[in-house]
């Protein structure tokens, strides 16, 4: 790019050709392809870049940002999801395979099968595993790794074992173990937390209630025990947010695909 305002037109025709926009330019290309972006938008650039060359094209479970770099012909691509952060990136030269990238996900193809078709996609183990409908399974795996600075693992270890328990989405917090009915969700529980306490002992909190009474225990059974006495009722297995949203928008797009050509066909 020429300048911090104006894309040089040999490196990006088709910016140039669109007055510089980005988003206008990733317009004409998905209109040309039959693709739908009704999430693009502008986006806040990276520094040092103008705010003309970024956008992103935004979902209820995440975006995914586009953004050109200035000295040389290059696509830059974040996926971000709630919870996670960056989830995955990559780059390519070509604006016609980012809106393809972009339409992928916007529709909820799975993140696994995006990597497959566009190699120089990456992305985390986290989000795989989110995306997959195994968030609580990796969160609980990353949880009995923690160091015993962290959180003790015996008390971890005693609430994994517990069915009911490990069914729900684990947080560790200064040494505590809360649990969620979601793997993303608003702050606060109405699920009993586990929280150290003196002498090796453990209290069990109910965060969402101060009224509630907070017994201490001299061990980490105990303690799950009454968690799980005092459990809402129908409370688990935790809702798989990331991975319900993708698989809704997976849906939402085989019916429009389907919509579509019934209409064709009837022309």
């Amino acid at each position: 790019m020429s300048d911090g305002a104006r894309p040089d037109p040999v490196l990006y025709p088709e910016l140039a050709s669109e007055n510089g926009s980005l988003v206008a330019a990733l317009r004409v290309i998905s209109h040309r392809l039959g693709i739908l972006l009704p999430g693009l938008v502008e986006a806040h650039p990276p520094q040092g870049l103008s705010v003309r060359f970024a956008a992103a094209v935004k979902t209820e479970f995440g975006d995914i940002r586009i953004d050109m770099r200035p000295e040389s012909r290059d696509v830059m691509l974040t996926i971000s999801m709630p919870l996670i952060g960056v989830a995955g990136s990559g780059s390519t030269t070509s604006l016609k395979i980012a809106v393809e990238i972009a339409q992928a996900w916007q529709s909820g193809m799975p993140l696994a099968e995006m990597s497959s078709n566009w190699g120089f996609l990456n992305f985390s183990p986290k989000a795989l595993a989110h995306d997959q409908g195994a968030g609580v399974e990796f969160e609980w795996g990353v949880i009995r790794k923690l160091p015993p600075e962290l959180i003790d693992q015996k008390m971890v270890e005693a609430a994994y074992v517990t069915p009911e328990l490990r069914s729900l989405f684990p947080m560790p917090a200064h040494g505590s173990l809360q649990f969620r009915r979601r793997t993303i969700s608003a702050p606060g529980s109405d699920i009993p937390s586990i929280f150290p306490a003196a002498g090796g002992c453990w209290t069990v909190i109910s965060l969402h209630d101060p009224q509630i009474p907070r017994p201490t225990v001299s061990s980490a059974e105990e303690a799950v025990r009454l968690v799980v006495a005092g459990l809402p009722a129908g409370c688990g297995p935790a809702v798989e947010v990331i991975h319900a949203a993708r698989r809704k928008a997976r849906e939402s797009h085989a019916n429009d695909q389907s919509e579509r050509h019934t209409k064709r066909d009837r022309m």
